[in-house]
């Protein structure tokens, strides 16, 4: 064995903190080899601290083989025959082992170069390079007398009873053998190092020995790897013993597999050699059988042994290949499978026998040989009626198994659509995938009735198919397809923008048509299905210009008939002029409905304050509105000094409405404005198509007028002129005015909580106060605030409110809590403008008491010689007047002064507070001083 060494120390001009390799090392099994030999290849690299290690290698020229067998943990550990590299995170120290093999085909003499490196944790090559010269078979280069590693080139250790000699590869489980007397020892220990540190080796080795590198102390030393079997591959052969394809995992017929080969890729053949078990279905050892002449069940490394399975039944067959005495364990043993059929069992299935009319079927061809090539066909007499040479090479696809699909004009023996005048039938060529190959048929193209379906040999060409009898043949039952409607519902209104959506079974896409009184007319057509059978036209115009006559239909207002067929259907029936006749329309893949064709509207409002919008605050205005029918709005606004606002504002196809919030007023004086939202009705244009067609020709229109020098009457007198009230116009618009001024808040009212009153109102220390007002603010931007200052301005309390309607009147509530009974200012701000009024904080506010009631009428006088009758007391009530006095008696003796009418009782307080009593009072002494008056007369 060769031991290369360098150690490296932190000499490196390198940052203080970083890592650095302590040693690193690369040993080589040997350095001489013959072509086709393995060298075992370790590399331990060694840090001074835990860190990160970044290898490389590269092999020049390039190896035959080079495989890992031991990574120790690497992260992400890549080989190519040239080159491998690996890494390792938070490591102090790594062992790397892998395997080189020498090309079959070196020359005697030719050397390979093998060199690595470390990026990190420094730049440092790992012990320079190493050479591994090819020698031949009479000298292994290294004191032995061949090339073999067990120093004899007898072959395997346990065939020919030999020793292990340093250097040698040994493997996990490996029995019968010792060292060999070079050794001092029959215990070897694990190099340091060497990946197997701490462990000891002696004979017989365990199957689970720690691989590593092991040694006697006197530099005599062996690797211990695991046996593995890396490859099984069963190959079918020519006639002339040359390879055509593998085998392994697919199958091949009973026809072909006289002519096989099994190869296996194994790395102990320097301790066994491996050995090859061949079973059938019922697990019975069939090796010797299949064996061909002069072959036996031993395999060599790579190398071929020779098979005829042409006899066996149809069937799995299990190839096992393991170690043939000690090593037949683990990776030591591995099976592949090939499937032998028969010509006879070449098959077809379908995965279903029924389908609608567009479907995608999927064909099976069976119990094929693997990489075989057959024809599945379909004749012309199955195809619908009316398919192009294009289409017919779209009834097969060209999906999984399949190589090439088309279509085949026998008369003239060629295959190109292009070319073809009559197609005898449709093909596909797949290719066998093991026992199977798959593929697809595309039933759109053919007729709806039970197709034929036929797969053909593997020898059969194309331009001999019509002459050949398939192999298997199948039948699929093929139906029409099933469509619906399901939006439009029953109206349509024109203009307007909906999604047109249904389902179509079995359709690739379909067609949309009107139909008045005569025959269906195109609307559109093309109109994919997508894999859910589902289709969908999204914000369609059923009735714009831009479409067929059939959209012409839809554009005026009425009941028509709407339908949706199958494109096939439709390409096979439709006339010149893109109409279909009602029969024919019927008897395809369709659907239709009654439509009602309605006229479109318009309605807008604008969000105005009180009528008004203040320039300086707000400066803009939010409008909303329903246009149906319409895809978009021209919205414009007119001043008095002929000042133009004017947009396009979309409309929502899904429930016809337009809005807009924030929309600015910028540009327009303050005054009157009027605001307009105008819309082209069903005709798609405005007034009589002498103005601009589009929406936002009419906004520049509009907005050109401002130029003009005109008033804002005449202005709008244009607009309307142009557009609603010109001849034969269907255009529509809505009108409103309101006005464009400053901000402005005022307070109107004042009043205790629970007592409203007009007007500014005392409120009693123990009230509420009610602040009321008008504001022409928008509430959604701004706040208004209420504020109680006293003789010094200071400020008692305060209130604010973002709350009010758009006819302005806003209201708030102020405590009184840190009021004394007084007068303060009550101020409003709406951070724009202020307003303020004196209010009275009294003691106690007072209710008023209700008007005084009549007094009663006095008595009439009695007569002379008699007292005169009393008066009747007066009625109650109000408070009356008083009683008029009696009438006099006749002359005589004077009576009695009749007595005084009682004062009616005192009606309900009149609301003025402290009057009721001092009214009462008056009127007593009033009816006193009259009865006095009386008695001195």
């Amino acid at each position: 064995m060769v031991l290369s060494v360098v150690a490296l120390t932190a000499s490196f001009a390198a940052p203080a903190a970083a890592q650095s390799a302590d040693t690193a090392e690369r040993t080589l099994s040997s350095t001489e080899a013959q072509a086709g030999d393995v060298v075992e290849v370790t590399e331990t690299i060694q840090l001074s601290e835990s860190g990160t290690v970044d290898w490389s290698a590269e092999f020049s020229p390039a190896f035959q083989n080079v495989e890992y067998t031991s990574t120790d943990n690497a992260d992400f550990p890549t080989f190519d025959n040239d080159k491998a590299l690996a890494s390792w995170g938070d490591v102090s120290e790594v062992t790397l082992v892998y395997e080189v093999t020498i090309p079959d085909d070196a020359n005697v003499d030719d050397t390979y170069t093998i060199s690595s490196s470390l990026s990190s944790p420094e730049e440092t090559d790992v012990t320079g390079e190493d050479t591994i010269t090819v020698v031949d078979g009479s000298d292994g280069g290294d004191g032995s007398d061949g090339g073999n590693e067990d120093n004899t080139g007898d072959g395997p250790r346990y065939e020919n009873d030999l020793s292990v000699s340093p250097g040698d590869t040994v493997y996990q489980g490996e029995e019968d053998t010792e060292f060999s007397d070079e050794f001092t020892s029959d215990v070897l220990n694990g190099v340091e190092n060497g990946g197997a540190e701490g462990e000891q080796l002696s004979f017989p080795i365990p199957q689970d020995q720690e691989t590593g590198v092991y040694g006697d102390g006197n530099e005599n030393t062996v690797t211990v790897t695991d046996p593995r079997v890396d490859d099984i591959t069963i190959n079918r052969l020519d006639d002339s013993g040359n390879e055509i394809t593998d085998v392994d995992g697919s199958s091949i017929t009973t026809e072909d597999a006289d002519q096989m080969n099994v190869v296996a890729d194994y790395n102990f053949d320097d301790a066994e050699y491996a050995e090859l078990t061949i079973t059938d279905e019922s697990d019975t050892d069939i090796t010797n059988q299949v064996l061909a002449s002069g072959e036996d069940d031993t395999l060599k490394d790579g190398e071929p042994v020779r098979l005829d399975l042409s006899d066996e039944d149809a069937g799995t067959y299990t190839f096992t290949v393991e170690g043939g005495e000690n090593l037949d364990f683990g990776s030591a043993a591995d099976t592949t499978t090939v499937e032998m059929t028969t010509d006879d069992d070449l098959g077809l299935e379908l995965a279903t026998s029924d389908a609608v009319r567009g479907d995608n079927v999927k064909y099976t061809v069976t119990s094929g040989s693997d990489d075989d090539l057959h024809y599945v066909v379909i004749e012309s007499s199955d195809f619908r009626d009316g398919v192009s040479p294009d289409n017919a090479e779209r009834i097969f696809r060209n999906v999984a198994d399949t190589e090439e699909v088309g279509a085949y004009d026998a008369d003239n023996d060629v295959k190109n659509p292009a070319d073809i005048e009559d197609a005898d039938f449709a093909w596909a060529q797949v290719e066998m995938d093991g026992t199977t190959a798959v593929g697809q048929i595309e039933t759109q193209y053919v007729d709806d009735s039970s197709i034929d379906v036929d797969v053909y040999n593997n020898d059969v060409a194309i331009d001999q198919i019509d002459d050949a009898d398939s192999e298997d043949d199948v039948s699929l039952d093929v139906s029409e397809g099933d469509i619906s409607i399901e939006n439009p519902s029953d109206t349509y209104v024109v203009g307007s923008e909906i999604d047109v959506t249904g389902s179509a079974t079995g359709a690739d896409e379909v067609a949309l048509f009107a139909r008045d009184n005569s025959d269906w007319e195109l609307i559109t057509q093309n109109i994919d299905v997508d894999s859910d059978d589902t289709f969908e036209e999204e914000d369609f115009v059923l009735s714009s210009s831009d479409h067929g006559d059939g959209a012409d239909i839809l554009s005026l207002p009425g009941t028509y008939r709407f339908g949706v067929i199958d494109q096939s259907d439709a390409d096979e029936v439709m006339n010149d002029d893109n109409t279909i006749g009602t029969s024919d329309f019927n008897q395809g893949s369709s659907a239709s409905m009654s439509l009602r064709v309605a006229e479109g509207d318009l309605t807008a409002e604008f969000e105005t304050i009180n009528g008004e919008i203040a320039e300086d605050v707000d400066e803009d205005i939010t409008f909303e509105g329903t246009a149906r029918g319409q895809r978009e709005v021209v919205v414009a606004f007119v001043d008095q000094r002929g000042n133009t606002v004017v947009d396009t504002v979309s409309v929502d196809s899904d429930d016809h409405t337009f809005d807009e919030e924030d929309f600015s007023l910028a540009g327009l004086s303050q005054g009157t404005v009027s605001a307009h939202v105008i819309s082209d009705g069903r005709d798609d244009q405005y007034g009589d198509d002498d103005l601009p067609g589009t929406y936002t020709d009419i906004v520049t229109w509009v907005d050109e007028l401002e130029d003009e020098s005109l008033t804002g009457d005449q202005i709008r007198d244009r607009i309307s002129s142009e557009t609603v009230d010109e001849s034969a116009s269907d255009d529509r618009m809505v009108t409103d005015t309101f006005r464009y001024t400053d901000a402005s808040t005022t307070v109107e009212s004042v009043y205790p909580e629970g007592a409203a009153a007009d007007g500014v109102n005392p409120v009693g220390i123990d009230d509420t106060i009610v602040a009321e007002g008008q504001t022409n603010l928008q509430p959604s931007d701004n706040t208004i605030s209420v504020e109680i200052l006293d003789e010094d301005g200071t400020s008692k309390e305060i209130a604010s409110t973002d709350e009010w309607n758009t006819d302005g009147q806003w209201s708030l509530s102020v405590s009184t809590d840190n009021l004394d009974v007084g007068t303060y200012t009550l101020e409003s701000d709406d951070s724009e403008t202020t307003d303020r009024t004196d209010i009275e904080i009294v003691e106690e506010r007072q209710d008023d008491d209700g008007d005084d009631g009549d007094d009663g009428t006095d008595g009439d006088d009695g007569e002379d010689d008699t007292d005169g009758d009393d008066g009747d007391d007066g009625t109650d009530g109000d408070d009356g007047d008083d009683g008029t006095d009696g009438d006099d008696g006749d002359d005589g003796t004077d009576g009695d002064d009749g007595d005084d009418g009682t004062d009616g009782d005192d009606g309900d307080d009149d609301g003025t507070p402290g009057f009721g009593v001092a009214v009462a009072m008056i009127a007593l002494l009033g009816a006193a001083l009259i009865a006095l008056r009386r008695n001195d007369n």
